[in-house]
Protein backbone atom coordinates (compact mmCIF):
# COMPACT_ATOMS: atom_id res chain seq x y z
CA UNK A 1 0.00 0.00 0.00
CA UNK A 2 1.24 3.24 -0.11
CA UNK A 3 3.59 5.19 2.26
CA UNK A 4 1.69 8.29 2.24
CA UNK A 5 -2.33 9.15 1.78
CA UNK A 6 -2.98 12.64 0.88
CA UNK A 7 -6.18 12.22 -1.09
CA UNK A 8 -8.47 14.97 0.31
CA UNK A 9 -11.25 12.66 0.57
CA UNK A 10 -9.48 9.65 2.27
CA UNK A 11 -8.33 12.84 4.66
CA UNK A 12 -11.44 13.53 5.31
CA UNK A 13 -12.64 10.16 5.85
CA UNK A 14 -9.54 9.75 8.37
CA UNK A 15 -10.57 12.64 10.55
CA UNK A 16 -14.09 11.66 10.46
CA UNK A 17 -12.87 8.01 12.80
CA UNK A 18 -12.69 6.32 9.27
CA UNK A 19 -9.00 4.42 9.69
CA UNK A 20 -9.71 1.89 6.60
CA UNK A 21 -7.56 3.75 4.48
CA UNK A 22 -4.35 3.40 6.69
CA UNK A 23 -4.39 -0.35 6.20
CA UNK A 24 -3.72 -2.54 3.20
CA UNK A 25 -6.62 -2.90 1.38
CA UNK A 26 -8.65 -6.20 2.26
CA UNK A 27 -7.23 -6.37 5.85
CA UNK A 28 -8.94 -4.96 9.05
CA UNK A 29 -8.12 -3.64 11.20
CA UNK A 30 -7.57 -5.59 14.80
CA UNK A 31 -6.16 -3.20 17.60
CA UNK A 32 -5.45 0.35 17.11
CA UNK A 33 -4.20 3.22 19.74
CA UNK A 34 -3.86 6.54 18.61
CA UNK A 35 -2.07 9.58 20.21
CA UNK A 36 -3.32 13.12 19.69
CA UNK A 37 -0.14 15.61 19.49
CA UNK A 38 2.04 13.29 20.96
CA UNK A 39 4.83 13.73 18.88
CA UNK A 40 6.26 17.39 18.93
CA UNK A 41 6.61 18.21 15.55
CA UNK A 42 8.84 20.85 13.91
CA UNK A 43 5.79 23.56 12.80
CA UNK A 44 3.01 25.28 14.91
CA UNK A 45 1.22 21.95 15.33
CA UNK A 46 2.76 18.83 17.04
CA UNK A 47 2.71 15.46 14.97
CA UNK A 48 -0.73 13.56 15.48
CA UNK A 49 0.06 9.66 15.49
CA UNK A 50 -2.01 6.35 15.34
CA UNK A 51 -0.62 2.99 15.21
CA UNK A 52 -2.54 0.30 13.82
CA UNK A 53 -2.14 -3.70 13.88
CA UNK A 54 -4.38 -5.28 10.93
CA UNK A 55 -5.29 -8.57 9.94
CA UNK A 56 -6.01 -10.03 6.02
CA UNK A 57 -7.50 -13.76 6.31
CA UNK A 58 -7.09 -14.01 2.42
CA UNK A 59 -8.06 -17.10 0.70
CA UNK A 60 -4.90 -18.26 0.46
CA UNK A 61 -3.21 -17.50 3.69
CA UNK A 62 -3.29 -15.16 6.69
CA UNK A 63 -1.11 -12.46 7.31
CA UNK A 64 -0.97 -9.43 9.60
CA UNK A 65 1.17 -6.02 10.50
CA UNK A 66 1.48 -3.18 12.46
CA UNK A 67 1.77 0.57 10.80
CA UNK A 68 2.48 3.82 12.79
CA UNK A 69 1.66 6.60 10.92
CA UNK A 70 2.10 10.71 11.59
CA UNK A 71 0.56 13.47 10.44
CA UNK A 72 2.49 16.20 8.89
CA UNK A 73 1.97 19.87 8.54
CA UNK A 74 0.97 19.24 5.11
CA UNK A 75 -2.40 17.32 6.43
CA UNK A 76 -0.72 14.11 4.87
CA UNK A 77 -0.36 10.89 6.76
CA UNK A 78 2.91 9.46 6.49
CA UNK A 79 3.74 5.74 7.55
CA UNK A 80 6.77 6.11 9.31
CA UNK A 81 7.25 2.04 10.30
CA UNK A 82 5.37 -1.22 9.55
CA UNK A 83 6.36 -4.91 9.16
CA UNK A 84 4.21 -7.50 8.22
CA UNK A 85 4.42 -11.28 9.61
CA UNK A 86 4.42 -13.66 7.36
CA UNK A 87 1.91 -16.46 7.01
CA UNK A 88 4.58 -19.04 8.42
CA UNK A 89 5.08 -17.59 11.52
CA UNK A 90 1.53 -18.27 12.66
CA UNK A 91 0.59 -14.82 14.07
CA UNK A 92 -3.10 -14.93 15.30
CA UNK A 93 -3.27 -11.21 16.17
CA UNK A 94 -1.09 -8.21 17.80
CA UNK A 95 -2.34 -6.41 20.91
CA UNK A 96 -0.91 -2.57 21.51
CA UNK A 97 -0.59 -0.50 24.32
CA UNK A 98 1.14 2.96 24.56
CA UNK A 99 3.16 4.70 27.26
CA UNK A 100 6.09 6.85 27.48
CA UNK A 101 9.12 4.08 28.18
CA UNK A 102 11.44 6.47 27.07
CA UNK A 103 10.94 9.52 28.98
CA UNK A 104 10.87 11.89 26.61
CA UNK A 105 7.47 12.80 26.78
CA UNK A 106 6.19 10.85 23.54
CA UNK A 107 4.21 8.46 23.59
CA UNK A 108 5.70 4.49 22.70
CA UNK A 109 4.05 1.85 21.12
CA UNK A 110 4.49 -2.19 22.87
CA UNK A 111 3.42 -4.29 20.51
CA UNK A 112 2.92 -8.31 21.04
CA UNK A 113 2.59 -10.59 18.25
CA UNK A 114 0.63 -13.16 19.11
CA UNK A 115 1.27 -17.05 18.02
CA UNK A 116 -0.38 -19.09 21.40
CA UNK A 117 0.34 -21.97 22.24
CA UNK A 118 0.48 -23.81 25.62
CA UNK A 119 3.90 -20.97 26.71
CA UNK A 120 1.52 -17.96 25.19
CA UNK A 121 4.14 -17.31 22.73
CA UNK A 122 4.93 -14.17 20.56
CA UNK A 123 7.32 -11.84 19.85
CA UNK A 124 7.20 -8.32 21.87
CA UNK A 125 8.59 -4.81 20.14
CA UNK A 126 8.45 -1.56 21.58
CA UNK A 127 8.65 1.29 18.89
CA UNK A 128 9.67 4.86 19.88
CA UNK A 129 8.66 7.45 18.04
CA UNK A 130 10.67 10.52 17.30
CA UNK A 131 9.31 13.65 15.01
CA UNK A 132 8.34 12.32 11.47
CA UNK A 133 9.76 9.13 12.04
CA UNK A 134 9.74 6.58 14.17
CA UNK A 135 12.44 3.16 15.02
CA UNK A 136 12.17 -0.24 17.02
CA UNK A 137 14.07 0.08 20.09
CA UNK A 138 12.86 -3.66 22.19
CA UNK A 139 12.32 -6.77 20.43
CA UNK A 140 11.81 -10.14 22.20
CA UNK A 141 10.80 -13.55 20.96
CA UNK A 142 9.49 -15.95 24.34
CA UNK A 143 7.29 -18.08 26.06
CA UNK A 144 6.24 -18.15 29.40
CA UNK A 145 6.77 -14.42 29.62
CA UNK A 146 4.42 -11.40 30.10
CA UNK A 147 6.04 -7.74 29.13
CA UNK A 148 4.22 -5.14 29.87
CA UNK A 149 4.45 -1.25 30.33
CA UNK A 150 4.47 -0.30 34.48
CA UNK A 151 5.08 3.94 34.88
CA UNK A 152 7.65 4.57 32.46
CA UNK A 153 9.44 1.11 32.18
CA UNK A 154 9.30 -2.10 31.09
CA UNK A 155 8.11 -4.76 33.26
CA UNK A 156 9.09 -8.56 33.05
CA UNK A 157 7.18 -11.69 34.34
CA UNK A 158 9.08 -14.67 33.06
CA UNK A 159 7.76 -18.32 34.50
CA UNK A 160 10.70 -20.30 35.74
CA UNK A 161 10.45 -24.34 35.59
CA UNK A 162 12.02 -26.73 37.28
CA UNK A 163 12.24 -30.19 35.66
CA UNK A 164 9.10 -31.70 37.55
CA UNK A 165 7.11 -28.64 37.28
CA UNK A 166 3.87 -29.23 34.69
CA UNK A 167 3.46 -26.32 32.06
CA UNK A 168 1.09 -25.40 33.65
CA UNK A 169 2.40 -24.67 37.22
CA UNK A 170 6.02 -23.33 37.25
CA UNK A 171 7.87 -23.41 40.61
CA UNK A 172 8.23 -19.31 40.11
CA UNK A 173 8.68 -16.15 38.35
CA UNK A 174 11.24 -13.67 37.80
CA UNK A 175 10.18 -10.48 37.53
CA UNK A 176 12.53 -7.60 36.34
CA UNK A 177 12.77 -3.98 35.40
CA UNK A 178 13.76 -2.31 32.24
CA UNK A 179 14.22 1.36 32.27
CA UNK A 180 15.38 3.27 28.77
CA UNK A 181 18.61 5.43 29.13
CA UNK A 182 18.47 6.44 26.00
CA UNK A 183 20.81 4.26 23.71
CA UNK A 184 19.68 0.72 25.34
CA UNK A 185 17.72 -1.19 28.34
CA UNK A 186 18.68 -1.41 31.91
CA UNK A 187 17.95 -4.00 34.44
CA UNK A 188 17.03 -1.33 37.17
CA UNK A 189 15.70 -4.70 39.73
CA UNK A 190 14.80 -8.38 39.33
CA UNK A 191 13.48 -10.86 41.78
CA UNK A 192 12.47 -14.59 42.04
CA UNK A 193 8.89 -14.63 43.40
CA UNK A 194 7.95 -18.50 44.54
CA UNK A 195 4.24 -19.16 42.50
CA UNK A 196 1.50 -19.76 44.94
CA UNK A 197 -1.48 -20.57 42.68
CA UNK A 198 -3.58 -20.79 45.55
CA UNK A 199 -2.94 -16.96 46.01
CA UNK A 200 -1.17 -17.27 49.66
Amino acid sequence: MPAIVDDPAKLASIDAGDLTSLVPAGSSITSHAQTIGAVVGSGPVPNDEIALAWLDEGPAERSTGLIVWQRFEDESWHAVYAFTDPPRKGVFGIRLDMGDVTRDAVADVLSLEDVGGSGACGTYRVIASGVDDASEIFRRDTCDTQIAIAGRDLRVREAIFRSDDPHCCPSAFRESTLRWNGSSWDEISSEVVPNDPDGR
